[in-house]
């Protein structure tokens, strides 16, 4: 009789024991994979070779096709990358990586061109009629970021918050001018020359929210939104866009492949 109540105290508290036992997952390390755009929204920055109009705006009779050039511009990255994010803990993750970027900035008229001044002397001034100049950039760039998670538990479908920063370094630049008349082509190098070169080094802000599907012990995706985006860094983004006081948002999306995983078997908590 005593042997069959010690064998069942005994079973009694091994299974209270693994009734508080539980798998936690340790903090693991993921290889993502990344894509998204950048949409900032800026002041003109007027070169000043530009002549422009804005008469037939107030007079209905003014016949010239000579526009002016709008006050905003916007400026859009789009960019890939490699990233490594690892978990510190169910509700917090960090994340740095390597971002390649590309950045296109029109300048145009709101009518049919605008006049670009090539040269000037004493007494005359030459002016060619431009329908609108790209210009386009490259870059290199390290990405640091912060997730926060409000809940522990790894739902299929997880939202949460992310802050971070991009610091992009300029790789080159490229200019490409549309003439009104394509004999004026031959001016082409002249005008992308006297634009000059944007800021070797520009970097961003941003905050956001996203949704992680999947479960994190499996390949998942995430989708996030960004905003605001703030610009800091060079004050030359561009050849068009003033830097100061630029803003705007973003979205992104991340294939997520962990390559570390470690688990251990701990106690419940009510936490």
């Amino acid at each position: 009789m005593k042997k069959t109540v010690l064998i069942s105290s005994l079973l009694l508290a091994v299974q209270l024991q693994a009734q508080e036992m539980e798998i936690v997952t340790m903090p693991r390390l993921r290889l993502g994979i990344e894509a998204g755009v950048v949409t900032l929204f800026g002041k003109t920055d007027r070169p000043a070779m530009i002549r422009e109009s804005r008469s037939y705006y107030y007079d209905h009779d003014y016949d010239f096709n000579c526009g002016f050039i709008f006050d905003g511009q916007l400026f859009d990255f789009f960019y890939f990358g490699l990233k490594s994010e690892y978990s510190l803990s169910g509700r917090f993750a960090v994340a740095a990586g390597i971002r390649f970027s590309y950045g296109k900035a029109e300048l145009d008229s709101d009518k049919d061109y605008f006049l670009w001044k090539i040269r000037e002397n004493e007494t005359s001034a030459n002016y060619v009629k431009i329908n609108s100049i790209t210009q386009k950039s490259y870059y290199i760039g390290i990405p640091l970021e912060v997730k926060i998670f409000p809940r522990r538990t790894d739902y299929f479908v997880r939202h949460y918050f992310i802050i971070g920063t991009a610091l992009n370094f300029r790789l080159s630049s490229t200019g490409d001018v549309s003439f009104q008349n394509v004999q004026m082509e031959k001016y082409a190098s002249d005008i992308v020359a006297q634009l000059g070169q944007p800021g070797n080094f520009q970097g961003y802000l941003y905050a956001g929210f996203g949704l992680k599907i999947g479960r994190t012990n499996h390949p998942f995706g995430d989708i996030e939104f960004h905003f605001p985006v703030y610009l800091y860094g060079s004050d030359r983004l561009n050849s068009f866009t003033k830097a100061k006081d630029t803003v705007g948002f973003g979205a992104r999306t991340t294939l997520h492949i962990p390559i570390f995983t470690k688990r251990r078997l701990a106690y419940k908590t009510n936490n």
